[in-house]
């Protein structure tokens, strides 16, 4: 059988139950789902760690949300 893929980011959790609710009505099955860490922004970092060292732990980006559906053709 063949099967039609589709991969999404999400901006937050919230954001990925939405859109995960959404596209099970559409018939899509969801496959996977993972974390995407973003790691650390170079200039917000670099800035606050001339500052002061443990404020640049603040430069961290935001977690996506990566999710893999799948539905027939």
């Amino acid at each position: 059988m063949a099967y039609e893929i589709r991969v999404l980011f999400y901006g937050s959790e919230k954001a990925m139950q939405k859109g995960i609710a959404k596209m099970q009505k559409r018939g899509w099955e969801v496959v996977d789902t993972e974390v995407v860490e973003q790691g650390y922004g170079c200039l917000k970092t670099g800035c606050l760690g001339a500052i002061f060292l443990p404020l640049a732990l603040l430069g961290k980006k935001p977690n996506r949300y990566k999710v893999t559906y799948r539905r027939p053709r």
